[in-house]
């Protein structure tokens, strides 16, 4: 066994320096003869390699072997580990995301994906593996992070290519729902040279936990469908290079490519607030989501002595083709077909101070250009009689239907911006300032009427922090004030006598924090904590509005009015002995609409909660290793996460209940091998990962609207054999 120490982050963030045995990290750690103290974590939140305690904002950080332990695969499962952090895979494959509040579900987002320094739009929730490590930035990142990151960012830091050591693994995992899974990573460093070349790749199937029983339908007809209509398939890879090209010059540069083929919005139907979760999903076709894409990125890094100069550039090109069954019924009445391709360009210039004094500052410039071109359309079975007459079609009529455009869109975003970050530190205190000039384009044109829309404007987001320290190690209390922003639009309508589509604008976020870090128990206890009040401008949401000409109603994307939110959180780590960490973390969230807040439809929602905002969350997570005999060590780790109600419109009329679940890893490992046995929703808890309100569309439904729904992860049992060379 090696005598060298590492570092680890443990699942809910902290971490711990450890003798390296050759096994995967786990929690044995050492420091200056002891086992029982937690270490540093150093994160680049700010753009730059820092102490977590040190910076005032709340980060956390969940590590490679929590990643791999704790099947952190999923959004869903980084929002189950992170308090505050409402994070779920949309239905039809997008990300339903927010943080403290702020965000939305939908086709609005506002809070920023990265795989490293590139800012993912079209497919976040692709699967990363080979992971360092994830960060989630909390409250608004408008300043180093720009439009998109209202609500804050969650990065994913992959494992970057080591000239010193040849190392990899592959990892086989089986068990219900007839998944299977292959994933493997190789770290190949070249002779004689400072390079080295990493690679990703896996393999995924799964037959899902949803069942199409094709159900006989009014006509007589009998479905066709896969009856595992939540069958999904996923597979890709990564390739980066890192070296230097001369002692002050490095490069760092990886391509990836992705594919996805799984199922479209498989929502639940609930008609009312007592919650059935059914499994069985009856449509009248298997709705799929096809996606594929390609990505690159090259960085490069000059070090100049007392600054850095990093040049980050990247292309991602992503199409996607989805189905969705509109009526979600077994009868053939109104389907959706969305093309969709996203063709994204990004260019950052920054530098990075390298002194050791008090002084310490980055500046930077970053463009983006985002085409993205859709051409969906509405098809209407026997249009005349199934809508216009309210009858069903018959089983001939129904092999016909009327293609009507939807969205034939195209729409570009531009992004010019100019950043600085500063902190200057005398004595015991810190003062922090930085400041963003952003301007952002949008054009959208409905390729179906000709009739365009363009927004452009200026934003100014600046940002502020003091900080007090308490001691050496970097404990310390701040304030920080910071501000965010998501970019206006269009919808693919327009106004009766209107020559332009109908817009939006784009929402703004104020974020008042104060907040404690710090070590306790002479090292072997970290606590954060933090309060924060978010002021929050023109939010923006999928609404109804009213033709002020023709009285029609129009929906879209809008701005819903302004509100306040207010609450807090914490993160307890603990490192009980040298064989067991504890981690315990929670937070609360209140928001309510501001007085005179009214739609355009007349809807007075003054007072009322907004919607898809998680009211409370709590995470425990144990971790254990114990030695035993043949060289053997024990794992488990228990995950239990609890997560508060949300509404799911915004009337308030119907919430998503809260719910808990478990989950639970059991293995043995020994120096370069490990066997694991995982179960997730230990209890099997029923719940939705997101809720809201439907419109029927179906004359075999009496309801005008109900709740459709996401159905969270039932108990899973999986094995996993892990080779580590």
């Amino acid at each position: 066994m090696r005598a060298e120490q590492i570092k680890l982050t443990t699942a809910a963030g902290f971490t711990v320096l450890m003798a390296a045995t050759g096994l995967p990290a786990g929690l044995a750690v050492a420091q200056e003869g002891r086992a029982d103290v937690l270490e540093e974590i150093v994160v680049t939140a700010r753009k730059r390699e820092e102490s977590l305690l040190e910076i005032p904002d709340s980060v956390s950080a969940i590590s490679g072997t929590a990643i791999e332990r704790g099947r952190i695969i999923g959004l869903e499962d980084i929002g189950h580990v992170t308090p505050n952090l409402s994070l779920s895979t949309r239905a039809d494959g997008f990300p339903n995301v927010a943080i403290r509040g702020v965000g939305s579900f939908g086709n609005t987002q506002g809070v920023g994906f990265y795989l490293d320094d590139v800012q993912l739009f079209s497919d976040a929730s692709s699967r990363f593996g080979d992971l360092e490590r994830i960060e989630v930035l909390k409250g608004p990142q408008g300043t180093l992070y720009g439009g998109s990151n209202i609500g804050g960012a969650v990065r994913f830091i992959t494992a970057r290519p080591d000239a010193e050591k040849f190392s990899g693994n592959v990892q086989g995992l089986a068990g219900g729902q007839s998944i299977r899974e292959f994933e493997t990573n190789l770290n190949v460093p070249l002779a004689d040279s400072s390079w080295a070349i990493r690679f990703f790749g896996f393999t995924a199937a799964d037959d899902g936990y949803h069942v199409n029983s094709n159900p006989m339908r009014v006509n007589g007809g009998v479905g066709t469908g896969d009856r595992d209509i939540g069958q999904r398939d996923e597979s890709g890879f990564r390739v980066s290079v890192a070296g230097h090209l001369s002692d002050p010059l490095s490069v760092f540069a990886t391509v990836r490519w992705n594919e996805f083929s799984g199922p479209n919005n498989l929502w639940t139907i609930e008609f009312d607030q007592d919650f059935d979760y059914p499994t069985e999903i009856d449509r009248s076709i298997s709705p799929r989501h096809d996606r594929e894409t390609y990505s690159g990125s090259l960085e490069f890094n000059y070090d100049f002595a007392w600054f850095i100069l990093t040049s980050v550039s990247s292309f991602t090109d992503t199409e996607t083709d989805r189905q969705t069954d509109i009526d979600v019924t077994e009868e053939f009445i109104v389907g959706l077909f969305r093309p969709q391709r996203f063709d994204v360009f990004t260019q950052e210039l920054r530098l990075t101070s390298t002194g050791e004094g008090p002084f310490e500052w980055l500046a930077g410039l970053y463009h983006i250009d985002l085409d993205e071109e859709m051409t969906s359309e509405l098809f209407i079975y026997d249009a005349a009689d199934a809508l216009g007459a309210g009858m069903i079609p018959t089983a001939e009529q129904e092999t016909t239907a009327l293609a009507l455009p939807f969205e034939f869109r195209d729409r570009n975003r531009k992004q010019y911006a100019a950043f600085v970050n500063t902190s200057y530190r005398f004595g015991d205190l810190e003062i922090g300032a930085g400041a963003r000039v952003d301007r952002w384009r949008v054009f959208t044109r409905n390729r179906a009427s000709n009739i365009n829309g363009v927004q452009e404007e200026i934003e100014f987001v600046p940002r502020a922090s003091l900080s007090y320290f308490l001691s050496e190690s970097g404990s310390n209390v701040y304030a920080t004030v910071s501000q965010g922003f998501e970019p206006g639009g269009f919808n693919l309508t327009n106004f009766a006598g209107s020559n332009e589509l109908f817009g939006f604008n784009a929402e703004e976020a104020t974020n008042f924090e104060l907040g404690y870090k710090g070590d306790i128990l002479d090292g072997r206890v970290t606590l954060t904590l933090a309060a924060f009040m978010i002021d929050y401008q023109d939010r923006q949401f999928e609404l109804q509005t009213a033709d002020p000409v023709t009285g029609d109603i129009v929906e879209g994307i809008l701005n819903a009015g302004n509100s306040e939110q207010y609450g807090a959180e914490f993160d307890l780590q603990w490192a009980v002995n040298e064989r067991l960490n504890i981690s315990l973390g929670g937070g609360f969230v209140e928001a309510e609409w501001d007085a005179g807040s009214i739609l355009g439809d007349g809807t007075d929602i003054s007072g009322l909660t907004p919607p898809f905002m998680q009211e409370s969350s709590l995470v425990f997570v144990a971790d254990y290793e114990q030695p035993t005999n043949y060289d053997l060590t024990f794992i488990g780790r228990l995950q239990v996460s609890d997560n508060g109600r949300f509404e799911t419109d915004l009337a308030n009329t119907f919430h998503n209940p809260g719910y808990t679940i478990a989950n639970l890893h059991l293995g043995i490992a020994r120096e370069n091998w490990e066997l694991g046995l995982n179960i997730e929703n230990l209890f099997d808890e029923k719940y939705h990962t997101d809720t809201t309100v439907w419109p029927n569309f179906s004359p075999l439904i009496a309801q005008p609207l109900f709740i459709i729904a996401t159905l969270g992860q039932p108990r899973l049992v999986t094995g996993s054999v892990t080779v580590r060379f």
